[in-house]
Order: structure tokens, then sequence, then C-alpha cells
């Protein structure tokens, strides 16, 4: 009896032992081909944190497992989420949504399209270990200045540009009133000389038109540009009745900042 455990032991250590020294087998990873990303855009002031959605979608029968942002260019990443996708079912891909915090950098520095990078687990090696994929998406981004209209309202005059301003203002057909306004650099990055541009607009083109201005000085942090003015005529055949007027900040073809003001016309 003693001999025929002792036997059995010797059985059972051989098989432990085989069962322990066997190598893993590798496991080939989802090619990141297989991985899609929905399209986004990003557009923001610089230094400002924003939060992203996208949706990762996996085109291949094999799972990939936290799944988070890893980098997104010179954008600063934080407080990615991660998830675990399943491989697709019935020819249909599976998906999650992912999100993300990123803060832009200074405007001027980042170009129109960004390389965003996600990282997966997927795979083994020949030591059992996840193998760790990537995959990488241009990304369109625009960052612009920290800027802001101030001190928005009408006067009387071009003379009048430091007096009180209203943001309603009643007139005649046939007369004139001015818009007095000025810039201030919210931001940390100078924004250069005539880069911004200020454009006020009529809501009813019987009334009125629209008219820009060129905002000619640099300014630092916390700079400020001139008192500026904006003339508006009213027509001398316009309907009596109020109309909106939309000043708009714009750098390049972006709108940065706007302010309504209302503009009455009496009989």
């Amino acid at each position: 009896m003693n001999r025929m455990i002792f036997i059995s032991l010797v059985i059972l250590s051989v098989v432990l032992i085989s069962g322990c020294t066997s190598e893993p087998k590798p496991v080939v990873p989802v090619n990141p081909d297989n991985i899609s990303i929905s399209s986004i855009n990003v557009n923001m002031p610089e230094h400002k944190e924003q939060n992203v959605n996208i949706v990762v979608s996996n085109n291949a029968d094999k799972p990939i497992d936290s799944v988070t942002v890893t980098s997104f260019g010179n954008f600063g990443v934080d407080q990615s989420g991660n998830v675990n996708i399943p491989g697709k079912k019935d020819d249909v891909s599976s998906f999650a949504s992912l999100s993300f915090q990123i803060m832009s950098p200074g405007f001027g520095v980042t170009s129109d399209t960004t390389d965003l990078t996600i990282s997966y687990a997927s795979g083994m090696d020949d030591k059992g270990k996840p193998i760790v994929q990537t995959k990488i998406i241009p990304v369109e981004t625009f960052i612009y200045p920290d800027a802001e209209l101030q001190s928005v309202g009408f006067v009387n005059d071009m003379d009048s540009l430091l007096d009180s301003r209203m943001e309603k203002w009643e007139l005649k057909k046939g007369e004139n009133t001015t818009i007095s306004f000025f810039v201030k650099n919210n931001g940390k990055t100078t924004i250069d000389e005539n880069s911004l541009v200020v454009s006020y607009e009529v809501e009813n083109d019987r009334i009125g038109g629209n008219e820009s201005f060129m905002i000619k000085q640099a300014m630092a942090t916390s700079g400020t540009s001139y008192t500026r003015g904006l003339l508006v005529p009213v027509k001398d055949d316009a309907p009596n009745g109020e109309t909106n007027v939309v000043l708009t900040l714009w750098y390049k073809d972006k709108v940065i900042d706007t302010e309504n003001l209302v503009l009455k016309v009496n009989l």
C-alpha cells in the first residue's frame, strides 16, 4: 500500500512540475486598424479646461481592455476614463464612450490638427503579460485668445466715447448713433496688434447695416485696447420699431465674444 501511495505522489509531482514549467502561448493583439474613434474637433480659448467625449469602436473579434487617453499633442490630459470593450458580435462592432479632460496651451502654438493617442491592452506576450497597443487619430484643433469686449454700449457720437454707455438707444430714421467699446486680454499670451477685429451687424437690414474695426494695439496679460467707436447710421427709409445690434469680437474667422444691444427707431 505504501509503495502505491509513493508511486502516486511521484506521478502527481511530475504532472505539477510539468505544468509549472510549460511556457504560455503568445496571443496576437487587436490591430489598431480595427479600432476607430468618433470624429471630434476642439475649439477653445487658451489655458482653459474642457471635457471631451469620444466613442471608441472595436471592430475585431477579440476584446480590448483598459482603453484610455494617454496624450493629446501639447494639450494637457487629465482625468481620462478607462473602459473595456468586448469584441464584435454577429459582425456588429462593440463600442463605448470615453471621456477625458484637457487643458489648452497658449494660442498660436497649436496646428490645425493635433494627434490624439489612446492606449489599450490586448493579446498576451510569451511571458503571459498583456500587450499594450496605441491608436493615433488627428483631431481638428483651434485655440484662440482669451479676450473679451468691455464697456459696450451706445453713446451719442465719436466725441462721447467715454460717456455712460446705454444698452438701448432710441432715435429717428436718418439719424446716427455710436457704439463705444474696448477689448481686454484675459489670457497669458500677448495678442499681436492687428490680429483682432470688432464688427457690428444690425439684424434688421431695413434699419441699418454693418461695419468693422481692426484693433491696432498689442495687448499683454490684462492689457486693453483704446476705447473705440463704430458709427451706426439708420437708413432714411427705415421702418419704425426695434432691432438687435450684435457687436462681435473676431480672431481670424472665429467668434470669441459677442454683446447684444437694442436700437429703436421712432416715428
